[in-house]
């Protein structure tokens, strides 16, 4: 053992003191088109650090070990090799695109593998080697590379067979049809861990005001733990997640019901979830996988999250503008985010509602310049967090990311609510984003609450016509107030939408006389 450590001590001030490049950059690898591109890694100061790439070349010199330059923005292509080289050593990168680079972040349905997708079958015959995915390691504390099984991540794969299993399976879809709209490479970064709140993404000081109770409970947390044996239990406990065979592809059909060893797994769990060396802690994954990956150039980000802050939905809006700042000042760009918003889901071993998340990821877009939503309501189960279609979620993200990024005119947002009036006994309401009308997936709009002056009304029709929904009930011709309440509960049915498919979004109205 103490051999090995030597070596392993030896080797470490081998790389520090020669050239070196992060993982993420290694043959396979696609960088972004039409920007300057982040070249960065590690070299002996004062070395001239020499970078080509697509008949550009750039020069820089180590400073404190290390370097970093841009080189100028380039046109899409593949099949590239990009030198980085010093006096004394030269990297070699072969088989690189230039393309659309996305990062793709979040929590478990972001994770979620194109393998247990419910269409994964009908994807094994795709073979788009310009379709990339990379994941980022899961690292959340030092050292914590030598206590797990990384074979399996920190490689650059292809969206053929095999291979394409391995993509986040919304990043794939999103990916795939950029492809095929924008003709270019297109790269995917699955930078995600399931579980994690938005604030494990973003440095201390964006956790003020209301939201430092993110950091105060954290600390309440970790005072309750021994320092001395809190990495070791969490090592166990990382151990006994890491051995779990769940099989995500397999749907839960009912509200689970956890074992007494769940539950004492479950309790260890809780103990240790704010831990110093959990991924679920604020600040944390910024730290070991966001600020490690930033330099990266990027056109954009989506994200799929909001399941683990629904306990503070109140804050969550705040929470995600912090967030985008924090990430934006990063990159030193404006990145757009495209958002999922929560699909339908109530309840798998506890109830869940995840309506107020709804409602603040939609005010999101109107509070936050470059944010673009994708409903995916639609596509929920009653008792299964993880949709397991993850096909339209991924289009409708790649709809957002045609229309508001690459500008081409197409119908990419979900009806919406702009206004209501009366009509006799009637209630008009009107939608943008209509397209050429809406449509009903059945016979009739489900998800319907209308209360008129306070009482609520069971018996009532509803129906579309063009861009209109129009409920009518002999109690609105009186009326002073009528409110009308469309998909606002944990699970229920979305079976109105655009012509392009595109699901109503969530809404809550009243109309005064």
């Amino acid at each position: 053992m103490r051999t090995a450590n030597v070596l392993f001590m030896r080797n470490r001030r081998h790389i520090m003191e020669n050239l070196h490049l992060p993982q993420i950059f290694q043959s396979g690898m696609t960088l972004q088109r039409r920007a300057p591109v982040c070249i960065w890694g590690r070299a002996q100061s004062e070395a001239r650090v020499t970078i080509r790439l697509a008949g550009n070349t750039v020069h820089t010199v180590a400073s404190e070990g290390a370097f970093s330059a841009y080189l100028p923005p380039m046109e899409a292509g593949s099949g590239l090799t990009l030198t980085v080289s010093t006096d004394k050593e030269t990297i070699t990168i072969d088989d690189v695109a230039l393309g659309e680079v996305w990062l793709a972040g979040g929590q478990s349905n972001m994770e979620y593998l194109l393998r247990d997708d419910a269409e994964v079958a009908g994807e094994m015959q795709v073979n788009l080697p310009e379709v990339r995915c990379y994941e980022v390691p899961k690292v959340v504390y030092p050292g914590q590379e030598n206590d797990r099984d990384y074979s399996a991540v920190g490689v650059w794969r292809r969206a053929r067979g095999e291979e394409a299993k391995y993509f986040t399976a919304v990043g794939y879809y999103f990916a795939k049809k950029l492809h095929a709209e924008l003709n270019v490479p297109i790269g995917i970064i699955n930078l995600t861990w399931g579980g994690t709140s938005a604030s494990a993404y973003m440095r201390e000081d964006y956790l003020t005001g209301a939201l430092k109770p993110y950091l105060d409970r954290a600390a309440e947390a970790q005072a309750k733990l021994d320092p001395v044996s809190e990495l070791e239990r969490y090592r166990k406990l990382q151990k006994h997640l890491d051995d779990l065979h769940f099989d995500n592809s397999v749907s839960n059909l009912a509200p689970m019901q956890p074992d007494p060893s769940m539950m004492a797994f479950m309790a260890e769990m809780g103990e240790l979830f704010l831990s110093r060396y959990s991924p679920f802690r604020p600040c944390g994954l910024y730290e070991t996988m966001l600020k490690p990956t930033s330099p990266y150039t990027i056109s954009g980000v989506i994200w799929y999250q909001g399941e683990s802050d629904a306990a503070y939905a109140d804050t969550y809006e705040l929470l995600m503008q912090r967030m985008i700042a924090c990430w934006r000042t990063l990159w030193k760009a404006e990145l757009p985010f495209l958002i999922v918003q929560l699909a339908s889901f109530e309840e798998m071993m506890e109830r869940l509602d995840f309506v107020p998340i709804r409602a603040a990821q939609e005010r999101l877009t109107k509070s936050c310049g470059k944010v673009w939503l994708a409903c995916a309501m639609d596509a929920g189960m009653r008792y299964d967090i993880h949709p397991k279609h993850k096909r339209p979620i991924g289009e409708r993200l790649a709809l957002q990311a045609l229309s508001k990024v690459y500008g081409r005119a197409i119908l990419a947002d979900s009806p919406a609510l702009e206004g209501a009036k009366r009509e006799g006994d009637t209630l008009v309401l009107h939608f943008a984003h209509a397209g050429e009308g809406l449509a009903l997936r059945g016979e009739t709009p489900e998800t319907l609450e209308l209360i008129v002056d306070g009482v609520e009304q069971n018996a009532f029709s509803a129906s579309v016509d063009g861009n209109e929904l129009r409920i009518t009930s002999p109690e609105i011709a009186d009326a002073k107030t009528v409110t009308l309440a469309f998909c606002q509960h944990p699970f229920c049915i979305d079976n109105i939408c655009n012509c392009a498919g595109l699901p109503m979004l969530p809404f809550v109205y009243t109309w005064n006389a």
